[in-house]
């Protein structure tokens, strides 16, 4: 038994990172859109921090996808026009055939 389809009801982005040198010689990160998939998302938490200066809003989301979609750590994930960096990846495979992504907002 799966994930049902019906549950995966918002579109997420997921990009890996790229590292190029510019011409002045530095290593810059820039990101490459890997894949489009549907996903559940579920907000598990947030909070108020003051960061550089400036109030920020840290939430946390868990997005369901299917098992098969490739992700990993290091990626990252845009939802709402927002960026999520991917703090762990649980596989659910021999279960739900899904796999459980947790994440908390980049600070942009």
């Amino acid at each position: 038994m799966g994930i049902r389809a019906g549950l995966l009801n918002e579109v997420i982005v997921i990009y890996k990172p790229n590292y190029q040198v510019n011409e002045f010689g530095e290593k810059v990160q820039t990101y490459e859109k890997k894949y489009t998939t549907r996903a559940n998302v579920e907000h598990t938490s947030g909070n108020r921090t003051i960061e550089n200066q400036e109030i920020f809003y840290g939430y946390k989301k868990a997005f369901r996808i299917r098992s098969y979609v490739p992700v990993v750590e290091n990626d990252i994930v845009e939802y709402d026009s927002k960026r999520y960096r991917i703090m762990t990846i649980d596989n659910k495979i021999k279960i739900n055939n899904e796999k459980i992504i947790l994440t908390e907002l980049i600070n942009e």
